[in-house]
């Protein structure tokens, strides 16, 4: 009977090792099949901004990137070495070599898919997902031959030579459908990557049952045959004295944790036996621990995997669309459109923009927008503002909206403020002279994610184009407020009046300059006059 306990704990142990191969392989499937559907999510932020860019500027390298990015996703080109979101802002910077031409890669992302054994179900959300790049590439490329003077002749290649028209381009580029596929094609991978963490975090747990199941099995043949060791010592004892205390002393130093413990007894007898059945006991059982604490450390692993790709999902949500809004779509909302009857929006841009863009260049304007939009950034959080968008130079803030603030006026002039004060300072910094044109205007909107399904939260509503007219009009360095925000803000502000202007499509409006807050002193509100 111990041989044959002693067996059986060798075979589960035997099949303690299979299931952790098993676990080992499970695990590696899903870092590969969540690394390739990255490469989509990669391909399209990406892609983006290479088009608009390359419209933009028409640099060659742009449009190389263009096509590196999309040899990567269809396997003609090999996957970089840690290849992530940051990977084409380190080649753009120079920190990293572009991907090696010569290197050929796995072939299409379906057929990559195919190999981990996805599913029917995944593998047809993969094909939408697939249909909905190429459907914004299709319109990417489209709009990069525009820019060249080249059009479809009907063939599907663009052979047709006319005269550029960046309008066509900038209309595909930055127009609601092209926006509506970007947020259906995040939206797909998003449903993707859940549907395969899903399905792994069930297979996990039942392979983590398993492997469970086999411990528990170990340890209770463990105790059996511990159990009848122990008998047995008992019996010998009366018969062999000498050697059964020594047996004893090694199964009681066993029972006290030391696993490593040696009877030191040799010979072909019962007790030689059982000391031998013993050691092997002490051997399997240090075995199964050890085996054991390996099994939970994998097990916290996954758990912390699993996590991190939850919080990766959200977080790319999140930069995609306030928290409120995240958290409601997350919670099965599908439309969300609102409107705010009192809203404040604020509109600025950098002057005379293009000329320094071509001054220093694609990096350097990139480091000052940065610079710029970071300190941005933090005042928008300071204020209690919310951020909507950029365009190039352009900064879009709204107050009020998600979140309804009775405050709202206030809190983007404050905003406002902070914005120039930082702006008037930034020059030191730079060695071109930077000035910025700003515009406030105050009423009605609606707001919210466009389409059934799309991902980019805006606003829409007259007082949107007002607010835009106001910037563009403004004088430099200043804030070019409407009647309705000095209404609103009188009490507290102080304001030049700039007389009468004329806005675009709207005729003739008063006008004012917003100067500070009336807390300051009085000889630096006169300052700002001049």
């Amino acid at each position: 009977m111990l041989i044959a306990l002693a067996g059986m704990n060798l075979i589960i142990g035997f099949y303690l090792g299979k299931a952790d191969d098993k676990r080992e392989e499970s695990r590696r499937r899903l870092n590969e099949i969540t690394s390739l559907s990255e490469d989509l999510v990669i391909s399209s932020q990406w892609a983006t901004r290479f088009a608009r860019a390359y419209v933009a500027t028409k640099d060659p390298k742009k449009l190389d990137m263009y096509n590196e990015l999309d040899d990567i996703l269809e396997g003609k080109l090999a996957r970089p070495e840690n290849y992530g979101l940051e990977y084409w802002d380190l080649v753009s910077a120079g920190f990293i070599p572009p991907p090696d031409a010569k290197k050929t890669g796995k072939g299409p992302l379906e057929d990559q898919f195919l190999k981990l054994d996805i599913t029917v179900e995944e593998f047809n959300q993969l094909k939408k997902a697939k249909a909905l790049y190429v459907k914004v590439s299709t319109t990417e490329r489209i709009a990069m031959h525009a820019v060249r003077g080249e059009f479809d002749d009907g063939t599907g290649a663009f052979a047709k030579k006319s005269k550029p028209d960046m309008a066509m381009a900038e209309r595909l580029l930055y127009g609601n459908s092209y926006s509506e596929e970007n947020g259906k094609l995040s939206k797909a991978v998003f449903d993707f990557n859940r549907m395969i963490r899903n399905r792994y975090k069930a297979v996990l747990e039942d392979e983590e049952l398993h492997t469970a199941e086999l411990v528990g099995m170990n340890t209770y043949l463990a105790l059996g045959l511990f159990s009848i060791v122990i008998a047995s010592v008992f019996y010998l004892q009366l018969r062999f004295v000498k050697r059964t205390s020594r047996l004893v002393a090694a199964v009681q130093s066993i029972s006290n944790g030391d696993l490593a413990t040696k009877t030191n007894i040799t010979g072909q007898d019962e007790i030689g036996q059982i000391a031998g059945a013993i050691e092997a006991m002490a051997s399997n059982l240090s075995a199964a621990f050890v085996s054991l604490e390996d099994k939970v450390k994998i097990s916290e692993m996954t758990a912390a995997e699993l996590n991190n790709e939850r919080v990766r999902s959200e977080k790319l949500l999140h930069n995609i669309l306030p928290a409120t809004i995240a958290q409601r779509l997350q919670g099965g909302e599908e439309v969300i459109a609102e409107v705010y009857p009192e809203v404040t929006v604020f509109f600025s841009d950098i002057v005379g923009f293009t000329d320094l863009s071509a001054q220093l260049g694609p990096h350097e304007t990139v480091n000052l927008l940065n610079a710029i939009f970071e300190k941005f950034d933090e005042l928008v959080e300071a204020h209690g503002v919310e951020k909507i968008k950029t365009i190039g130079d352009s900064y879009m803030v709204v107050g009020g909206v998600p979140n309804r603030d009775p405050l709202h006026c206030q809190h983007v002039a404050e905003f406002a403020l902070d914005a120039m004060s930082f702006i008037q300072e930034f020059p030191a910094h730079s060695p071109f002279p930077i000035e910025m044109r700003m515009g406030i205007h105050t009423g009605t909107v609606a707001a919210g994610v466009l389409g059934k399904k799309k991902f980019s939260y805006d606003l829409w509503g007259d007082v949107v184009n007002v607010a835009s007219r106001f910037e563009s009009t403004s004088l430099a360095n200043k804030i070019h407020v409407s009647e309705a925000v000095k209404v609103r803000l009188n009490d507290d502000f102080v304001f030049l009046d700039a007389g009468t202007v004329e806005l675009k499509g709207k005729g003739s409006a008063a006008s004012f300059y917003l100067l500070g807050r009336k807390k300051e002193f009085p000889a630096v509100i006169e300052f700002k006059k001049h």
